[in-house]
């Protein structure tokens, strides 16, 4: 049983490690490593290490590798044994892959291996692109047409692979008279100098050119050909097969000699220039096998068998074949011959062509006025083979001829339909002879006829018209195009001058030999964009044969015209806070050139430091947020460039407007935190203005900046109106009260707009308790307050002008005068018995009511506080409303009953930020009428009343006593149904006790019961 497993072993390790595969590039050192046999193809995986490192390693046939590589025999390395050059061992082969079989065998078994090792050559660009010969002359002619080509033998590179073979060409220099036509093809290059201006010989008869090739290795290699070009005249034509592919079959054996078939080409020129030479293509990858069994006759055309023919199941041999007229410059063209070689059967028939004409080999000349049925050549038919193989029969190819059986006498040739020189100058004739064997054989003779011309054609343009450009500002003599016209007669009647129509208007010239066509004016493309005039070729026969052509000759564009805007300025408008790259509009320009020189790009003026962009077509977008509040209005400057080389430009301004939008809540200048109090007294008539609520909004004439205002809270009595358009506070209705009284107020101001923005201002109503003995007393002292105000006002704004000396003595004089007046005060106060409402001051802060036992604060200063005159009052905030935030809270959530006593809901108004002027005046508070910042509202408020400037308590008040039977009688006048509060006036500062000499004025205190009864939960004073 062990046995037989081995002997599976032995049997499995072919399969297991039979083939194996290395790569090395080419050009290595002798002696370099390919690769180890054993750790390529796992050899030890499956033995023990005695029998691994017992194996033997040796080269299966020693005469197939072993110039190349060695082998070591006792670990299994293969190494190089000489330099390989992979062009050597594989030629041209795409792959180079070379395989040997190499034996491994242990020394202390039995086991042994045959391995196949495959070392694949890897192609380096070792070899540069060669021409042979590196140094040639090519002659041109001076007349030829732009265009004109002329062959060039292509360089050849050695290397193997695609990639290190030639990639491309170049000729230098680039910039000369000549240009390269580089067309692939059978694997090679085929390449051409191109003409790409008029030569003058006379001028510069030769010139010098390199043409060089690259091939495509990592480090490209390059070789040079260095071509001379002679300027010499004439021959234009190149030979032009008369089928593009030619194909014939051949059975295998035929003798070496025998013609398979003939090509055939004509050359329109004449002389040398016609004469016509035939090879195989030089470029064609197969060359050399070809070469080994055909051969060409390059004067007519016959494509002869010159080695073995074996026949092969579907082979074709297709062969490139260049036919090269004898000019002095060489023209060349190409076709395809395809022979297929049959297997061999029977003999093919031996047909021979014999011509009347004397002198004639492979070839008979016909008039083009021949007739039909003209016998022009004899065909001779033999075939020895016997039976159906031995009877031939004959056919031709050219419908032109047709082949007559003569009994016992092989066929003739005739003419079946008449000649035209000019449709066909020559006929490639094939006779093809098959006999009936199986499978058939056939044989084909060929030979040319050449038509013979008669003048009857006139010249022919080559186009019908002509299309050509020039620069406009051009110079006299200029060239414009270059015509050409063919008559397809021969000789003189082939000659052709030119002339020209008297439709050019004698603004071109024409050369009469040459056909170029020159400019004899200066074109202006804004005038004339194109003209259109026609050219006259004349032949020379006789009458002279004529024809026209048109010339369509397009002026083209310089940029001699700047871009032109159609309007003097641009304006647009823009909405503000309209996000960044917004398309405000687009500028426009138009420019009379065309092209690249009439495209326009649009730019911003780079002086100009705006928010916008300027887009290259025109566009104008946003580049931040506008506010109309800081600017209304841009202008800039756009420049207009085009595109022409060098650029014209022009500018235009651009204005841009921004629109409005309610972005803005009204700001509220009075009441202000500093003067936030109005009084009014009690028995002021209804209808006594108190105060105004002067407030403006930062946004455009119209709805956004028209304000209206509303109670907000505060006014729950209804006791006083305010004016929806104007802000005019005024008593709509009499309270009686035996108490000063005050009320704390908020109003809301709110714009006309589509999205009303709105503030809140908050302050005090003091509804003042007087009689009419204290009126007079109350005015004088109102009169004096106002003094006294203008005195600190004019000493605030030295103090800022002179210096700390100065404002020392100030305010010691100022010390001095208000000692005297407030003793003057105190006389007066005491001599007309001004009676006095003491109130009590709280100590608690923010409206929180307190009990009346509870002690005020423990020091008391005074402090004097100014109003706006006329109708400008102070604000203090409401007692009962927990949501006061001081005098500019924003508050959207209060019902304020309107003037027609229907409510207005406050609480869906949207909050908005305060606009903040931030140490600027934005322009729409500079157009508006300067609004009161001061107290000009005092005495009165310019009415009757003695209602209080808001400014609080005078020295006059606070040094007048209060008489103790009066302190008792307000008290007693107040009487609290429920328990009895006192409630705190915080910004009253100017209510603490001052003591002047004897005098001590006693704290102002009023005393209300809070109404249980009250659903809103705010207080109303109950009277007795």
């Amino acid at each position: 049983m062990a046995f037989l497993w081995t002997v599976a072993f032995l049997f499995c390790l072919p399969c297991c490690y039979g083939s194996i595969s290395f790569t090395l590039q080419e050009e290595e050192p002798m002696g370099t490593l390919v690769g180890n046999i054993p750790r390529e193809s796992g050899l030890g995986s499956n033995m023990t290490d005695e029998e691994f490192r017992s194996l033997k390693y040796d080269f299966l046939d020693q005469t197939k590798m072993g110039s190349l590589f060695t082998i070591n025999n006792d670990n299994g390395n293969i190494y190089t044994a000489v330099v390989i050059d992979r062009e050597t061992e594989c030629s041209f082969k795409e792959v180079c892959s070379l395989d040997f079989d190499v034996m491994v065998r242990s020394s202390v078994s039995t086991k042994y291996e045959i391995i196949s090792v495959n070392i694949v050559i890897l192609d380096i660009n070792d070899k540069s692109p060669t021409f042979q010969p590196n140094v040639i002359t090519v002659q041109i002619s001076e007349s030829e047409a732009i265009g004109t080509t002329i062959g060039i033998e292509g360089a050849t590179d050695s290397d193997s692979s695609a990639k290190n073979r030639i990639q491309n060409y170049r000729i230098v220099p680039e910039d000369g008279p000549f240009g390269l036509n580089v067309t692939k093809k059978d694997g090679g290059y085929i390449l051409k100098l191109v003409l790409k201006r008029i030569l003058d010989r006379e001028q510069i008869n030769s010139y010098q050119v390199s043409i060089v090739a690259y091939d495509g290795g990592l480090n490209p290699n390059s070789g040079t050909l260095s071509v001379t070009v002679e300027v010499t005249d004439d021959n234009d034509n190149s030979p032009v097969f008369t089928q593009s592919v030619f194909e014939a079959k051949v059975r295998e054996g035929v003798r070496p000699g025998t013609s398979v078939l003939r090509v055939s080409a004509s050359d329109a020129d004449e002389g040398k220039n016609a004469e016509i030479r035939y090879h195989f293509s030089p470029t064609q990858s197969d060359l050399d096998e070809i070469k080994k069994i055909f051969a060409m006759n390059d004067t007519t055309g016959d494509v002869m068998v010159v080695g073995n023919l074996v026949y092969e199941a579907g082979k074709v041999y297709e062969i490139s074949v260049v036919a090269t007229d004898l000019g002095p410059q060489p023209a060349e063209s190409q076709c395809t011959v395809r022979i297929t070689v049959e297997d061999f059967g029977n003999n093919p028939p031996i047909v021979r062509v014999n011509f009347l004409s004397s002198n004639s080999i492979g070839m008979v000349n016909v008039s083009e006025n021949s007739k039909s049925g003209l016998v022009i050549a004899h065909v001779n038919v033999e075939d020895t083979d016997s039976g159906s193989n031995g009877v031939v029969t004959c056919g031709i190819s050219d419908n032109s001829f047709d082949l007559e059986a003569v009994q016992g006498k092989g066929y003739v040739v005739l003419i079946k339909s008449p000649l035209d020189r000019e449709t066909k100058a020559v006929h490639n004739v094939t006779v093809t002879c098959q006999d009936q064997g199986t499978p058939a054989l056939m044989t084909n003779s060929h030979f040319l006829v050449h038509v013979q011309d008669e003048n009857d054609h006139s010249p022919h343009f080559k186009k019908a018209i002509y299309f050509s450009a020039i620069n406009e500002n051009n110079a006299v003599g200029d060239f414009i195009v270059q015509v050409l016209a063919v008559d397809d007669d021969a000789g003189i009647n082939a000659a052709v001058r030119y002339q020209l129509h008297s439709d050019s208007r004698n603004m071109f010239a024409i050369n009469p030999e040459t056909g170029v066509i020159t400019a004899n004016h200066r074109f202006d493309r804004e005038t004339d964009l194109f003209y259109k005039f026609t050219v006259i070729a004349v032949d020379g026969g006789s009458p002279p044969q004529s024809s026209t052509a048109s010339i369509l000759l397009n002026i083209s564009d310089i940029n001699d015209n700047p871009p032109v805007f159609e309007v003097p300025e641009f304006q647009f408008f823009v909405m503000e806070n309209m996000d960044p790259n917004t398309n405000i509009g687009s500028v426009s320009a138009t420019d009379k050139d065309e092209g690249k020189n009439s495209d326009i790009v649009f730019t911003l003026s780079p002086n100009s430091q705006v928010p916008f962009m300027v887009h290259t077509g025109g566009s104008i977008v946003t580049t931040q947020s506008l506010d109309r509040e800081i600017n209304n209005k841009y202008s800039f400057q756009v420049w207009a460039h085009d595109l022409g080389s060098p650029s014209l430009s022009s500018q235009i301004t651009v204005n841009v407007l921004v629109g409005d939008q309610n972005d803005n809540a009204p700001i509220i200048v009075y009441p202000s935190k500093e003067n936030n109090s109005m009084s009014i007294s009690y028995t002021a008539p209804v209808g006594s203005p108190i105060s105004v609520i002067k407030a403006y909004d930062l946004d455009e004439e119209g709805p956004n900046s028209q304000l209206e205002y509303f109670f907000n809270n505060g006014n729950e009595l209804d006791i006083f109106y305010i004016g929806k358009n104007t802000g005019k506070i005024s008593l709509r209705k009499t309270y009686h009260v035996e108490m000063d009284v005050t009320f704390a107020v908020s109003v809301i101001v709110r714009d006309k707009g589509d999205n009303p923005q709105h503030n809140i201002t908050n302050f005090y109503i003091v509804l003042k308790y007087t009689n009419g003995t204290s009126v007079q007393a109350l005015e004088d002292t109102g009169n004096k307050n106002i003094v006294i105000t203008v005195i600190i006002v004019c000493f605030t704004i030295l103090i800022s002008a002179v210096i700390f000396t100065i404002i020392c003595i100030l305010c010691r004089q100022d010390k001095r005068l208000k000692k005297s007046r407030q003793q003057n005060s105190e006389k007066n106060l005491y001599d007309e018995k001004v009676p006095e409402v003491i109130m009590e001051v709280s100590p608690e802060i923010n409206g929180v009511l307190c009990n009346p036992g509870d002690t005020p604060s423990k020091k008391k200063k005074k402090e004097v506080s100014f109003t706006l005159t006329e109708q400008t009052p102070g604000m203090l905030p409401a007692y009962n409303n927990p949501g006061f935030m001081g005098p500019h809270s924003q508050d959207s959530s209060v019902l304020q009953p309107d003037y027609d006593g229907a409510p207005t809901d406050f609480r869906n108004l949207p909050p908005k930020s305060q606009y903040s002027l931030q140490n600027r005046v934005p322009p729409l508070h500079q157009q508006r009428q300067q609004l009161p910042s001061t107290d000009n509202f005092s005495d009165s408020s310019g009415d009757t009343t003695t209602a209080d400037s808001g400014r609080g308590g005078s020295d006059l008040d606070l040094s007048h006593p209060p008489r103790q039977d009066e302190v008792g009688s307000e008290y007693a006048k107040l009487k609290p149904p429920g328990s009895l509060h006192k409630v705190h006036l915080p910004h009253f500062d100017n209510f603490i006790q001052h003591t002047h000499g004897h005098l001590k004025s006693q704290p102002y205190s009023a005393l209300y019961q809070t109404n249980t009864n009250n659903p809103s939960g705010e207080w109303n004073p109950s009277y007795v």
